[in-house]
């Protein structure tokens, strides 16, 4: 596979000179080398791989709780060529040279879910923003910024059908929507929340196998596939969620997108725009990990990401027999940093 040429066709660029071209060729094949070994790394603790932090779950309303692993067998062989996901490649050789560096990792997320008002006749959005600061520091403490953001109609067709409605601002459910809830929801947002936790030991089960340390994740597609253990279906879901959700190294994160570029389940979709109108390429595969309670049909799950860049940009859950929109969780930012800005402002 030309590694090269897939880098020219998904991320066009203007001319570059001799010498930064050179400087990016080394560095796109520094970063595929499966030789590379990282020399040091912190002890971190993590925090669930779920749709979001376990916690956050009692306290978001669209946070899921963390799936329970399949007891299928493994699949056997080794790590498979990208195919059409090329761009999983690309992505992967980008994140590779992020900084991973920091006291915090914080990220910023929005989780919504998609439901139809009482009569059928518009679809609605409720959605909230969940900011997360995980401390490097084996004793400090977790802080989370909760800032609810509302009932509204999803798209602009949507919000047509609401205003011949007569714009209403609740609506009354006699029976559970597709959120898994009955009686009257209001438009208006609740108030935002800040608050910390104390550390339970934020560790992640994958296959039976407690993890404490971010030491102790590989950093190759081989490696990743060897600690999961897992049938296709449940590697393909823990690789996801390690990319979106978890403080790990940014070449455990590469490892991560050349796994999932080499599993026979993950189908390419292409050019996307994600929950928040966000351009990207898309991946999609079968899970059940992120339905919502009360739909009744087959569903997909989405992942977006940004090749350039190699960051998720969303997960989402949508309808296999038509792509509707119903979960997502959209990631506005992630990074590692020195400081804590909720601690600071508490």
């Amino acid at each position: 596979m030309d590694d090269y040429r897939a880098v020219r066709e998904l991320l066009p660029a203007p001319s570059l000179s001799p010498e930064v071209e050179r400087a990016g060729r080394e560095r796109l094949a520094a970063a595929f080398a499966q030789e590379r070994v990282r020399q040091s790394r912190r002890a971190v603790r993590w925090g669930s791989l779920g749709l979001g932090l376990a916690g956050v779950a009692a306290a978001a309303a669209f946070v899921i709780a963390p799936t329970v692993l399949p007891t299928a067998p493994p699949t056997s062989g080794t790590v498979a060529q990208a195919d059409g996901k090329r761009f999983l490649l690309v992505a992967a050789a980008s994140v590779a040279s992020m900084p991973d560096e920091g006291a915090w990792w914080g990220s910023t997320e929005v989780h919504g879910m998609q439901f139809h008002e009482p009569g059928g006749r518009y679809v609605l959005r409720e959605s909230e923003s969940i900011e997360i600061w995980l401390p490097a520091d084996l004793e400090g403490r977790t802080w989370y910024r909760q800032t609810p953001q509302g009932i509204k109609p999803a798209t602009p067709q949507d919000e047509a059908a609401w205003r011949a409605d007569g714009s209403p601002t609740s609506w009354t459910y006699d029976k559970p929507t597709e959120k898994g809830h009955s009686g009257a929801l209001r438009a208006e947002p609740d108030e935002q929340r800040t608050w910390s936790t104390e550390d339970w030991d934020f560790r992640i089960l994958m296959a039976g196998k407690p993890l404490t340390k971010m030491s102790e994740v590989p950093d190759t597609p081989e490696g990743l596939k060897a600690l999961f253990d897992a049938d296709d279906r449940t590697t393909i879901d823990t690789a996801a969620r390690l990319l979106v959700f978890a403080p790990v190294t940014s070449e455990t994160r590469a490892a991560a997108y050349r796994l999932l570029a080499s599993m026979p389940g993950v189908t390419a979709v292409g050019q996307v725009t994600d929950a928040l109108g966000r351009a990207g390429q898309a991946v999609e595969y079968e899970s059940g990990e992120f339905a919502p309670p009360n739909y009744a049909g087959a569903t997909r799950t989405r992942l977006v990401i940004d090749p350039a860049s190699g960051r998720p940009l969303s997960i989402e859950t949508r309808s296999a027999a038509d792509g509707l929109l119903l979960t997502y969780t959209s990631i506005q930012d992630s990074r590692w940093a020195d400081d804590n800005p909720l601690k600071e402002k508490k």
